[in-house]
């Protein structure tokens, strides 16, 4: 609890030293307060928890590095973060989840490299947000209908006419 108390108030460059701490509580507050560039150390923690509080401060461009956790919470703070090349990278992420965080960053050019996922919430991601009408009615015959309502919207398919039937009769 000293240690804790410490982490607390400790001045930058005090607080380096508590990095490597045994104590989870204290490296987690170690992460939560130094600076962003100095995160660095703490990639590769034992605790995920310090590891995605890590994910949400450190500069961008090292988020690269991270992009492979073993936790998939981490990775999904990674993919809400990293620019487009990593999020490309990251689309084939063995977690439905992460793949979900991808989809909804990814630009709509970019949703038919995640079309054919296997999990039902990424292939409705891809149908809600895409651009391309071919993409969209190629995923309105997907097995899933929340699928299928979405891509067929997307499409033109699912849509009204302008005109009413009652008024097209007059």
């Amino acid at each position: 609890s000293v240690r804790l108390s410490a982490a607390l108030r400790l001045p930058q460059a005090q607080l380096r030293k508590l990095v490597g701490d045994p104590d989870r509580e204290v490296r987690i507050r170690v992460a939560q307060r130094l600076d962003p560039a100095e995160l660095g150390a703490l990639i590769w923690d034992a605790d995920y928890f310090v590891r995605s509080i890590v994910a949400r401060r450190l500069p961008a461009g090292l988020l690269g590095r991270m992009a492979n956790d073993a936790d998939a919470e981490v990775r999904g703070q990674v993919a809400r973060r990293i620019d487009e090349q990593g999020l490309l990278a990251m689309r084939l992420d063995e977690e439905a989840d992460v793949r979900l965080i991808v989809a909804q960053g990814l630009r709509p050019s970019l949703l038919h490299l995640l079309a054919d996922d296997p999990d039902w919430r990424v292939r409705f991601e891809v149908a809600r947000r895409t651009e391309d009408t071919a993409l969209a009615a190629r995923l309105a015959g997907d097995d899933d209908p929340m699928v299928c309502e979405a891509a067929a919207e997307r499409s033109g398919a699912g849509t009204r006419p302008a005109v009413s039937d009652a008024m097209a009769g007059r």
